[in-house]
Parts: C-alpha cells; structure tokens; sequence
C-alpha cells in the first residue's frame, strides 16, 4: 500500500496545479496590476511616473516622455518559473505626445492570460497632460484559445505644478465589458498621487488607490541619483504588504533595470526591464 506521501510524489501533477492556482489568486485576480520594473522598486507607484509602459499606467505620462523607447519587461511572483509575466511595450513620440502599446501575458501552462494596452497621451498645456487608454484582455485554456475575454478604458492626468511638485490622477476602468466574471479585471478603481524632486538628484512619491469594497492602498517610494548612469529606488505598499527595492543601470541608448518586492507571506519576487530608447 501507498503511503500518502508517497502517492503525492508519485503523482505531483496533482497537487502542483491547485497551489499554483492559489497563487494566482494573488497574481491574475489581484486588485493590483503587475507593475514596470521602476514602479515596482517604488512600492508600485505609477501616477506620477513617465515610466516605459505608460499605456498600462498612468496613460497621460505619455504626453511628458522625451523618447521614444521599446521596452522587454519580466517577473517572477514568487520567485516561481511557471507564474513569469512577460511584456513587450512600445512608446513613440509625436509633436505634443505619443502612442503607447503594451502586450503581457502571464499565468500557467493550460492557463493563462493575456492582456493589450492602446494608449496615447498629449500635452494640453506646457504643464498639463492627459491621456486616454483601451484595455482588451483575456484568459486562454488547454480547450479554447480565447476564453472569458474584457475590454475597459482609463484615463489618466499629470499637472507639473512646479519644478519640484507634480500632481497625478488616473480613473481605471470607469466602464467595463466582461465576458463572464473569471476575473475583477473590470472593476473601477480610482488613484491619485503627487511627487516632490529636490536638490536635482532625489524624488519622493506618494499615492492611494481607492476601489469599492476593498481597503484604500496607500504606497510610497523614492529615487535617487546616483551620476548620470545609477538610479537606486525603495519603497513599500500597504495592500498587500510589501518591501521593495531596485537599481537602474543606463549604457548609451539601453537601459537595464533591476527589482525585487517581498512580501513577509510569500517571499521574494523579482522583476527585470531592458530598454532602449531613441
């Protein structure tokens, strides 16, 4: 007779899958969407960011970034292979702003989902931009590739009340479209946050993301300067609870970025970015 250890280790197929669907839980169905590199170090703040996936964040950066710029994004909640996040973003500048465009994918294998962000920002005023973002996602199966499928829209505002301070605000998902309810995917939630910059070198941000029926997030996170090639980045969110921390490392056009949250109840996750601008 088989012990029950000896059972599980014969047939781990089993088990695996039903851990690793608890985890994505916390990953495909979480209030929080997976973040850049750079907001991730930050605690997850994007509001205030002209970060390099400005169509999934806050979609009015877009009207503030000086080039234009391919981004190659992946992480590992967990620190665990089979759960990786990959995304491919693009940004391309015009006279006042710029189209942006994110593909991510993420999950297991029989199940997975993915997710396509069209954005364009521009600036209204030397100080004020707004941006506008269509969000189409969708979870595929071993049986059908297209399975339970969204669409959404965001939209986003970044104010440059000084040299020092900056303003952001971003309404998620004001209106949604949902297949089946798989995923919360949909549901609106609204995020507001400001930064200060001093002594040219270091920047502190600040923001909340308020969402019916669940706690209000609160997150912070700060940049440093180190020379014109090292930033250093920390920072810590509130919902869930986590640390984080990241470097970013700038050779002529690329940019390779490095981070990593951790979270008391299920470790470490780490993220990576490579970027090239022009």
């Amino acid at each position: 007779m088989i012990s029950p250890s000896g059972w599980m280790l014969k047939r781990p197929g089993i088990c695996i899958p039903v851990f690793f669907l608890s985890l994505l839980h916390g990953t495909l169905f979480s209030q929080e969407q997976w973040p850049e590199a750079a907001s991730a170090s930050m605690g997850g703040v994007f509001v205030c960011l002209n970060g390099h996936i400005c169509a999934s964040q806050n979609q009015a950066g877009l009207g503030f970034i000086e080039q234009s710029s391919v981004s190659l994004q992946h992480g590992r909640p967990f620190w665990i292979k089979e759960l990786g996040v990959s995304s491919l973003s693009g940004q391309f500048r015009s006279e006042k702003g710029a189209l942006g465009i994110v593909f991510s994918s993420m999950g297991i294998k029989g199940f997975r989902q993915s997710s396509l962000w069209l954005a364009y920002g521009r600036r209204l005023h030397p100080d004020i931009s707004a941006g506008v973002g269509l969000h189409y996602w969708s979870f595929s199966i071993d049986e059908q590739l297209i399975y339970a499928p969204g669409v959404s829209f965001a939209l986003g505002l970044q104010v440059r009340i000084s040299e020092q301070w900056r303003l952001g605000a971003r309404l998620f998902h004001p209106a949604a479209w949902n297949y089946s309810d798989v995923s919360r995917e949909g549901s609106m939630s609204i995020e507001t946050g400001i930064a200060y910059s001093f002594f040219k070198v270091a920047s502190l941000y600040a923001e909340l993301h308020i969402k019916p029926g669940t706690p209000i997030i609160l997150s912070g996170g700060t940049e440093w300067i180190l020379n014109r090639r090292i930033l250093i980045r920390t920072g810590i969110n509130s919902e869930p609870f986590y640390f984080s921390w990241g470097i970013s490392l700038r050779l002529k056009n690329c940019i390779v970025e490095f981070a990593f949250r951790y979270r008391t109840d299920t470790g470490l996750s780490p993220l990576t970015a490579l970027t090239y601008e022009w």
